[in-house]
């Protein structure tokens, strides 16, 4: 599309190759008005003579006017007579942008049927035109340019950013600058002279000259209609849409009916959805929502108006894509490049994006400083105020970098967010917005159908506490801005006008707000015994719960912080509390004049400060990795030998290693033709030592040493071995998918019985008592005791459910404990599977085995995480169980909990946090990120951590105590 008069060279050669094709197509009062090329070359040489008589040349047009078919030819008008023009929104005060610019000619072109002014700036037009039923004024202005003609190029246009992200930026584009974007979406989009192009976006948006400019190189036609959908989809398909370029707010702001039935429905038009101008929130959306058979090619653009106007493009497979932060920023288009510097960031794969060409430069007006010359002010390096992350060679869109903000001693990220609350298929749109004055977290959303209370319960349950919004707000649509973007600036005013007073009791909103921060569904009779951090409360959640409190009831919030933190009131007596002294506090703040809370503001950050420092009370360091090949997700086994400890691990890879816990050195592998899961199971042979045995996937089971990892035996069973394996006098006890126990000879691998424990699988891991009993769990919800002196099934019981979990022996290994999947915890003898006690109020599944802890002389503790997110607690006394405390993970906890040190434990989750937890309390103390993954369980050596991820390593981590 090289051309030596910019748009008026790609106008003129179109209507000359398509003289009588629909040029624009305009929807109004239910009919179609369709206008031809040739016709729209007439408007156009007519609106040039105005121009040349109005001694036009080499200045800067304004165009004020909606979109109208009068806009193509108006543009290649001023193009062919050596000016720029810059769209002037006509909703807007244009005199403050025309005297900002210091615009020599403005037209204005307003329908002749609707009112429209005659004066602009205290001025009549020059001259009058009327043209297609619109009225076209010219207006000549006063000489005293600032914008002199050496700044004036010829053949561009000067678009302005919205200032959502900064201050309000003039870029004059040269056409140059752009064309490499129309080449480049033309074969992308393949775009031909059948395709209907939704002329959607503002004009004052850069994006609507790619909507002019793809239309007028190719020949297609523009259609010009209000955004409903049955006028865009027609059911004379000769007027229904094939392209449309918008942003995800204004696309996502229509139905899931819409949607379906007629946007992606399986016979639309729309052959491309281009989405761009903000993040796409709305991935599963629009997967849930596309026919199988429908056609569409959905793109994410991404750029900026400072190189206008498109810089990046990906194509998306719905079918690979399942979250909003696998969206890629894609490819560079042409004459463009995509850094990221990553200097002043904290991780080394993320940092600032960069955008680089040597020839799509644009100017920025409101930099030009007297002195400087035209290339000190153009740019050929953008900071685009963005973040992304390099994965794997491809980068991906991570905010702005004022998404990043610091709530209470902790780092969030605002898209992060949305991200999560998009995954939700019920929610249309959705913005967090930060308000730094009140510390307060917001989420705006728009829904059909889900309450903002079932939304709450939704986040709590998908993200960490210091991501949950202290407000919820449910609207009809987000409020955008004149771009089409949503606006937080507009969200921001919206809830600070909003700010409602105290309608009930403080005593009240405390307990609502407690309820609902700590997502619990247990009635308030049920808690109000319990001190306020045994019912999974956190000083972090306390220091949120207080700060919202604040500001509706002054003072609550720093009367009642200590108590929540001090954790030695119940929550009855604090309520009592602020029934009996907070009234005198209540009555001395209605004196004041109403001011912030700045007492209770100050205690927050002091506190937050120390929550930041109680997160950080174990230091860790990485040791040593090894890579087995593929995912680790087997438990470590430690295997003690002579003066040393080795650790063997298992992967998918089928690959079996020993390597020396202080040095990381290999001692050795085996290599099965098969992927492990089972973790190691190791036990003393006496004249070769410490010997290890695992099963596989393909029913290989293979014996070795563990000082060099020899092979001494191995043979197949033929059926999926998970579970880890038992031995005791001489015999390997190993259980398979076949629901079978067998029974082999460790010298040999002979098998020496069989014993039918179920008619279903087993795959959760055996474990032998003292007394020579082995416990077994099924997929089948059989648990189970074998007795290894007759080799038979001493008992069984039928629980609900799968088991997953090991079972846990207690007490000198007289009881024994299953975790089912449902969620329930059962206790039954070991040598009879007598029923003992159970507890029912894990509100997730289970798959994380139960970490068993002597409490005190007459208190037992068992520890184990959920799919629910939590790590929880419980203790039994004479026989009877109770939640003890519960803590929230980040993702849910399929590892099991271990023991680190005397008064506290490691947790793991699934998205690769460990974190180690007080035993007494479930305080979170400190926390160490994995770069991946997470469901191999910890083991603990000394002052070493091991545990797989599912990167392929088997870590060291070595920790030590701050305290």
């Amino acid at each position: 599309m090289k051309s030596k008069r910019g748009f008026y060279d790609v106008f003129v050669k179109t209507c000359a190759l398509n003289p009588s094709k629909k040029a624009v197509r305009q929807y109004n009062n239910e009919t179609y008005n369709n206008y031809t090329y040739s016709e729209l070359f007439g408007v156009c040489e007519y609106i040039s003579q105005i121009l040349l008589q109005l001694e036009c040349n080499r200045e800067v047009v304004g165009l004020v006017t909606d979109r109208n078919v009068i806009v193509p030819c108006a543009i290649a008008a001023v193009h062919k007579c050596c000016n720029s023009f810059m769209f002037l929104d006509p909703a807007q005060n244009i005199e403050n942008e025309i005297n900002d610019i210091k615009l020599k000619i403005i037209i204005t072109i307003q329908d002749t049927n609707d009112d429209y002014f005659v004066k602009l700036c205290e001025k009549n037009p020059d001259k009058t035109i009327v043209i297609f039923d619109y009225t076209i004024n010219f207006y000549k202005q006063e000489s005293n340019n600032l914008l002199t003609k050496k700044w004036v190029m010829e053949h561009c246009f000067i678009a302005s950013t919205s200032g959502s992200t900064g201050k309000k930026k003039h870029v004059q584009v040269p056409v140059q600058c752009i064309q490499p974007n129309i080449d480049d979406l033309t074969k992308l989009f393949n775009i031909d002279s059948t395709d209907v192009i939704y002329f959607s976006t503002p004009l004052t948006f850069d994006p609507s000259m790619v909507e002019i400019l793809l239309a007028f190189k190719n020949g297609a036609s523009l259609l010009i209609a209000p955004e409903y959908i049955d006028i865009l989809f027609p059911p004379n398909k000769e007027y229904s849409i094939t392209v449309w370029q918008t942003t995800p707010s204004k696309f996502f702001q229509h139905s899931n009916t819409e949607i379906k039935n007629k946007i992606l429905s399986a016979d639309s038009t729309l052959k491309i959805l281009a989405l761009g101008g903000e993040p796409l929130n709305g991935v599963k959306r629009l997967r849930e929502l596309k026919h199988v058979n429908n056609k569409c090619r959905i793109f994410t653009l991404y750029g900026v108006t400072e190189m206008s106007c498109w810089a990046c493009v990906a194509e998306l497979d719905l079918n690979k894509i399942m979250t909003d932060r696998e969206v890629p920023l894609g490819n560079c288009l042409s004459e463009t490049q995509l850094q990221i510097d990553s200097k002043d960031s904290s991780g080394n794969n993320s940092g600032k994006i960069i955008l680089v060409s040597n020839t799509r430069k644009c100017y920025i007006l409101n930099n030009k400083k007297p002195g400087s010359n035209e290339e000190e002010c153009s740019l050929k390096f953008v900071d685009t105020g963005d973040i992304g992350e390099v994965r794997n060679g491809t980068i991906y869109y991570r905010g702005r970098k004022d998404d990043t903000i610091k709530r209470f001693g902790n780092k969030i990220n605002l898209q992060y967010i949305e991200n999560s609350v998009m995954q939700c298929s019920e929610v249309k749109t959705c913005s967090c917005i930060w308000l730094p004055k009140l510390m307060l977290l917001v989420l705006y959303y728009s829904s059909e159908t889900i309450k903002s209370h079932d939304l709450s319960i939704l986040i709590k349950g998908k993200l960490e506490e210091k991501f949950w919004p202290d407000k919820i707000i449910k609207v009809d649509n987000l409020p955008t801005n004149s771009h089409g973007k949503t606006s937080k600036q507009i969200l921001s005013t919206m809830f600070e006008n909003d700010f409602n007073t105290p309608t009930i009791p403080a005593t009240h909103a405390f307990l609502e707000e407690l309820t609902s921060m700590l997502r619990t569904t247990l009635p308030i009779e049920e808690i109000k015994n319990k001190s306020y951090q045994t019912i999974g409360g956190t000083s972090f959640l306390a220091i949120a719960m207080c700060n919202k409190l604040s500001h509706t009831y002054p003072q609550l919030g720093n009367f009642i912080l200590p108590y929540l933190i001090s954790n030695n009131k119940t929550i009855q007596d604090i309520v009592q509390l602020v029934e009996k002294d907070y009234s005198y506090e209540e009555m001395k703040s209605k004196k004041r004049s109403k001011k912030p809370d700045f007492r209770s503001k100050r205690l927050a950050y002091a506190l937050s400060e120390v929550l930041e420092l109680d997160r950080n009370l174990v230091d860790f360091q990485e040791l040593w990795k090894f890579d087995t090949g593929k995912c680790v997700d087997a438990s470590p086994t430690l295997c003690p030998y002579k003066n040393k400890v080795f650790v063997a691990v298992c992967s998918h890879s089928g690959k079996i290693a020993v390597i020396d816990t202080e040095s990381g050195r290999l001692q050795g592998q085996i290599k099965l033709n098969s992927r492990i899961e089972a973790s190691i199971h190791c036990f003393e042979s006496g004249v070769r030592g410490p010997c290890g045995v695992v099963g596989s996937y393909d029913g290989t089971i293979v014996c070795f040493t563990v000082n060099k990892c020899q092979e001494i035996w191995r043979t197949n069973v033929r059926y999926m071995i998970k579970s880890k394996a038992t031995y005791i006098r001489g015999v390997i006890y190993i259980a398979s998918y076949d629901g079978m126990v067998r029974c082999l000879d460790a010298t040999n691998g002979e098998i020496k019985q069989t014993i039918q424990v179920a008619e279903q699988a087993i795959s959760a891991d055996t474990i032998l008592a003292r007394n020579g009993y082995i416990m077994v769990g099924t997929l089948s919800g059989v648990c189970a005791g074998i007795d290894t002196r007759t080799r038979r099934v001493a008992w069984r019981g039928k629980l609900s459910s799968p088991v997953f979990a090991r079972p846990a022996l207690y007490d000198d290994d007289k009881y024994v404990v299953f975790a089912e999947v449902s969620g329930e915890v059962h206790c039954r003898t070991v040598e009879k599977g007598i029923k003992v006690w159970k507890y029912e109020g894990a509100k997730g599944n289970i798959f994380s085995s139960v970490y068993v802890r002597n409490y005190d002389a007459l208190t037992w503790q068992f520890i184990f995480g959920c799919h629910d997110n939590g790590v929880y607690s419980i203790t039994v006394k004479n026989f009877r169980s109770s939640l003890h405390w519960r803590t929230e993970m980040t993702s849910p906890v399929y590892a099991t909990p271990c023991c680190l040190d005397n008064t506290s434990i490691i947790a793991t989750s699934t998205n690769g946090k460990m974190c180690v937890i007080s035993a007494d309390s479930g305080t979170i103390l400190s926390e160490y990120q994995f770069p991946n993954e997470t469901f191999s369980s910890p083991s603990v050596c000394n002052d070493k951590i091991f545990i797989g991820c599912r990167n392929d390593y088997l870590y060291c981590i070595k920790f030590k105590s701050l305290i």
